[in-house]
């Protein structure tokens, strides 16, 4: 019986990376790199497109938390008023500035 080969990861499609990773994100217990070096060495593509995949994968918020520490800033989830969500924000960040670090609001 013939082995099947495995495909690279580095020539999935974009409905192929978005499967993979969800696994591989869900599997990592802890990482050595940021997630957005993490998705570019493992798929080869731009940090651009990592960032919107894994936007779309919902990890808009651990991205956003990784680079604030990188920056030295310090984070706190805020509620924002009409739709009772929680945001990552900057600690201090006042109730209606969280819509200008939030553009998705």
């Amino acid at each position: 019986m013939r082995k099947r080969k495995r495909r690279s990861k580095k020539k999935l499609d974009r409905d192929g990376r978005l499967a993979d990773a969800a696994k591989w994100l869900r599997s990592r217990a802890r990482r050595k790199t940021t997630l957005i070096e993490g998705y570019t060495q493992r798929y080869a593509v731009s940090e651009s497109q990592a960032w919107d995949e894994l936007v779309a994968l919902g990890f808009y918020d651990d991205i956003l938390i990784e680079l604030y520490e990188q920056q030295g800033i310090d984070w706190e989830y805020k509620v924002e008023a009409l739709t009772g969500e929680m945001f990552v924000v900057p600690e201090g960040t006042q109730d209606h500035e969280i819509y200008e670090y939030h553009p998705i609001i």
